[in-house]
């Protein structure tokens, strides 16, 4: 059953930069440690701050239920993200969720392969969901890319996350692999040099998500993607966050995802 949404009262506990702009926040919430499955994201805002004047979403990147906290992965963009990154420790953040869906592991059994593919920032909802993997005994390789190394400085993050392997690839080839995060698994993917890809958990910018949904139509492998859509409220009433679907007119990512199939989205809408 999934946990209902609520207004939590947390403080910054502590904050790790990884490069200029690129950091996490680890917040004191301890309903929301309990509650938050893989994917699901909080509506956050910053107590005593007039700017941003809505709560910004973040998917929330762990949890530790017995410590009771939860952290986020976080790229310096606006005003809220710019927030975060400034507040002392001890700072309060009021938090709305969980929220949204939540990905999926049913029907992978132990000893099954998967492949976590990550574009930039969109690397942020996968340490919770390579642990919860990991205790279902299923390996899941992980793809980051970015353009550049700058933009993967959070890498250190991922390790020991997963038995599978960890591919790094920057489009200027300053860090692992060159080439784009999409290419670079398809390649892998289609070569099947091990067991084969049960399935694909995503995140990044929708660009590249329409990339990695004609590939994983080509080789028949079932993937789920956390989708990037600006919202306003978090729980379906503002309607910003609307996705061009293609069984209705429209998804509204906020509740019926942000976890959506790529078949579910219409990609040339």
């Amino acid at each position: 059953m999934r946990a209902l949404r609520a207004d939590h009262l947390s403080f910054l506990l502590r904050r790790q930069t990884f490069s200029p702009g690129l950091f996490s926040v680890t917040l004191r919430a301890p309903a929301l440690a309990q509650s938050i499955a893989p994917g699901q994201f909080v509506m956050a805002r910053v107590g005593d701050r007039v700017r941003p004047y809505l709560r910004r979403a973040y998917s929330v990147a762990d949890a530790d239920p017995a410590a009771g906290e939860i952290e986020l992965l976080i790229k310096t963009i606006g005003p809220g993200t710019r927030a975060l990154e400034e507040i002392p420790e001890g700072h309060p953040v009021e938090l709305l969720g969980p929220l949204g869906n939540g990905f999926s592991s049913h029907g992978l059994p132990a000893g099954a392969r998967v492949a976590v593919v990550a574009g930039g920032i969109g690397a942020a909802p996968f340490p919770l969901l390579l642990r919860g993997l990991a205790r279902e005994g299923v390996v899941a390789d992980v793809y980051l890319g970015g353009r550049t190394a700058r933009d993967l400085a959070f890498r250190a993050r991922f390790a020991g996350l997963s038995r599978g392997d960890l591919v790094l690839c920057t489009e200027d080839g300053s860090l692992g692999e060159r080439g784009r995060v999409t290419a670079i698994f398809e390649a892998r993917a289609a070569t099947g040099g091990g067991a084969p890809c049960a399935r694909v958990f995503a995140c990044g910018p929708m660009p590249m998500f329409g990339a990695l949904a004609e590939i994983v139509a080509a080789l028949k492998i079932p993937a789920q993607f956390s989708t990037e859509a600006a919202m306003g409220c978090g729980f379906g009433a503002c309607l910003g966050c609307v996705i061009p679907g293609t069984e209705k007119p429209f998804l509204i990512s906020c509740v019926e995802g942000p976890i959506l199939p790529p078949e579910a989205i219409a990609w040339t809408a």
